[in-house]
C-alpha cells in the first residue's frame, strides 16, 4: 500500500518512499542529459581539425546552437506540463534528444552539428522542465530543496561521469582510429564517440514509467501564459532576481564546464584522458555538496528564514567567485584542479536552489508554465552567453587560443559578481512574500 505524506498546509502527497524513487529515477535519466550536452566539450580538437572551425564556432555548438530549441521548446512544454501526463511528456523529450545526440555523430560539416545540437536542446528542455514539476509535487515545501539537490546532483555528476569516462572513451576512439559501421559507413572517432553515447538513451527514456506520477496540487490555472506572466508581473522583484541572478550565475558554471577542459590540454599541457578522469573527480566532488546545500536551506526555511534559498545562494557565489580567478592564474595544474574543485562545490548550491526556490514561491498550478519560463530565462542567459562569451573573448578581443583562461577568468567580474546582485536584491521580496501568507504551496 502506498502511504502518503500530509505537509504543513495540509495537503497529501505521495510517500516518502514513492517521493524517492521518482527522484532516483530522475536522477539517472539526467546523468544521461548531462553526458550528450557536454561529450562535446572532450571533442573540441578533433572536430576542430577534422571540420576546420574556429573556437568561436565551437563555442556556438557548445551554446546558442543547444540553446536556441532548449529555450524556445520550454513554452509549448510548460502548458503540455500543466495539462497532460508529465510523465508522456518525459518520455517524449527523452527520446527526442537521444535521437539527436546520436546524429551529431552523422554530421558532416558545422550546419548539420548546429541543427543536431538544436535538437538535443528541444529535448533536453522538456525533461528539466516536467522533472522539476514532478519533483514539486512530489514533497512538501519544507523538504523539496533537499529532494532538488539530490535531483540536480545527478546532473552535476552527469557532467563529471562525462569527463571521467568520457576522456579514457575518445582517448581509446582516437587510438582506434576511423570505424566501419553497418548501414551508416566509415565515421570519424569522435562521431563514433557522440553516437555510443547518443543511442542508448532511446531505450532508457522507458524508465519513465518506474514511478507513478503525483497529483498535482490543484487544476491548472486559466489556458496558455496568460496567468503565469500577470504572477511575474505582480512580483517583478522577486522573479527577476530568481531569473537573472541564476541565469547569470549558470552561465559563469556552464562557461567553466565546457572550456576548462581545453584550458588544461593547451595551458597545462595534459592528454584528453588525463583531463577528463582529473576534472571528472573534481565534477563529482563537487556535486557530492549538494545534498548539503539543500539540507542547510530546508533547515533554514523551516526555522523560519523566508529567504533561505537566496541567502545561501549569495554566500556560496561570493565565495566560488575567488576560487574560479584563482583557477586559472595559478601555474600549477594540481593547484588549479583543487580550486575548481573548490568552485564547483560553493557555485552548485545554485543549480539546485534555482528551481527549489521557483517551486517554493509559485502557485502550484502555475508551476510548469513559470518552471518554463525559468528554463527559457535562464538557458538563453547561461547556454547562449556563458560558452558564447569565452569562446567570443578568445578568438575576437584576445585572437590568442592559449589565452582562452584569460576569457574564463573575465566572465567572473562580468557575469559572476552581477549575479550576486540580482540574488541580495531578491531575499526581502521573497521573505514578504512568505510572510503575508502568500504561500503559494
Amino acid at each position: 500500500m502506498d502511504r502518503t505524506q500530509t505537509g504543513p498546509d495540509g495537503a497529501a502527497y505521495p510517500s516518502p518512499a514513492t517521493g524517492w524513487v521518482t527522484v532516483a529515477v530522475l536522477f539517472a535519466l539526467y546523468i544521461l542529459s548531462l553526458t550528450d550536452r557536454y561529450i562535446i566539450a572532450l571533442l573540441v580538437e578533433p572536430m576542430k581539425r577534422d571540420l576546420g572551425l574556429s573556437d568561436f564556432q565551437i563555442s556556438l555548438l557548445q551554446g546558442p546552437a543547444f540553446a536556441l530549441l532548449f529555450c524556445l521548446c520550454a513554452i509549448p512544454v510548460g502548458v503540455g506540463l500543466d495539462r497532460f501526463s508529465r510523465r508522456l511528456v518525459l518520455y517524449g523529450a527523452i527520446t527526442l534528444w537521444s535521437v539527436a545526440a546520436t546524429a551529431c555523430g552523422l554530421a558532416r560539416g558545422f550546419g548539420e552539428l548546429f541543427v543536431a545540437r538544436a535538437g538535443v536542446g528541444a529535448g533536453q528542455s522538456g525533461f528539466g522542465t516536467g522533472s522539476y514539476s514532478i519533483i514539486g509535487d512530489s514533497f512538501p515545501p519544507h523538504r523539496v530543496s533537499l529532494a532538488m539537490s539530490i535531483f540536480v546532483m545527478g546532473g552535476v555528476m552527469g557532467a563529471g561521469i562525462v569527463f571521467l569516462l568520457g576522456g579514457p572513451i575518445v582517448a581509446m576512439a582516437m587510438a582506434a582510429g576511423p570505424v566501419d559501421l553497418p548501414l551508416l559507413g566509415v565515421v570519424q572517432p569522435w562521431q563514433f564517440v557522440f553516437i555510443v553515447t547518443g543511442l542508448p538513451g532511446v531505450a532508457m527514456a522507458l524508465l519513465v514509467f518506474l514511478f507513478k506520477e503525483p497529483a498535482r496540487r490543484s487544476r491548472p490555472s486559466g489556458v496558455g501564459y496568460g496567468p503565469a506572466l500577470a504572477l511575474l508581473r505582480g512580483h517583478k522583484r522577486l522573479y527577476a532576481a530568481i531569473f537573472l541572478g541564476f541565469g547569470l550565475t549558470y552561465a559563469v558554471t556552464i562557461g567553466f564546464q565546457l572550456w576548462m577542459p581545453t584550458y588544461f590540454i593547451r595551458t597545462h599541457g595534459w592528454e584528453p584522458a588525463r583531463v577528463g578522469m582529473v576534472l571528472g573527480i573534481a565534477q563529482i566532488l563537487g556535486a557530492a555538496t549538494l545534498p548539503l546545500h539543500g539540507w542547510v536551506v530546508d533547515t533554514l526555511f523551516k526555522r523560519g528564514r523566508r529567504d533561505a534559498h537566496l541567502f545561501w545562494c549569495v554566500a556560496t557565489v561570493l565565495l566560488a567567485a575567488p576560487c574560479a580567478i584563482g583557477s586559472v592564474l595559478v601555474p600549477d595544474g594540481w593547484a588549479a584542479v583543487v580550486l575548481f574543485t573548490l568552485f564547483v562545490a560553493c557555485v552548485l548550491s545554485t543549480a539546485s536552489m534555482g528551481p527549489a526556490v521557483t517551486q517554493v514561491v509559485t502557485p502550484a498550478a502555475l508551476r510548469g508554465r513559470v518552471s518554463a519560463i525559468y528554463v527559457l530565462v535562464t538557458g538563453l542567459i547561461a547556454m547562449a552567453l556563458g560558452p558564447a562569451m569565452v569562446g567570443f573573448i578568445t578568438d575576437k578581443l584576445l585572437g590568442d587560443a592559449q589565452k582562452v583562461g584569460l576569457s574564463l577568468l573575465l566572465t567572473v567580474p562580468l557575469l559572476l559578481l552581477p549575479a550576486v546582485l540580482f540574488l541580495a536584491s531578491g531575499r526581502g521580496a521573497m521573505w514578504r512574500r512568505l510572510e503575508a501568507g502568500d504561500h503559494p504551496a
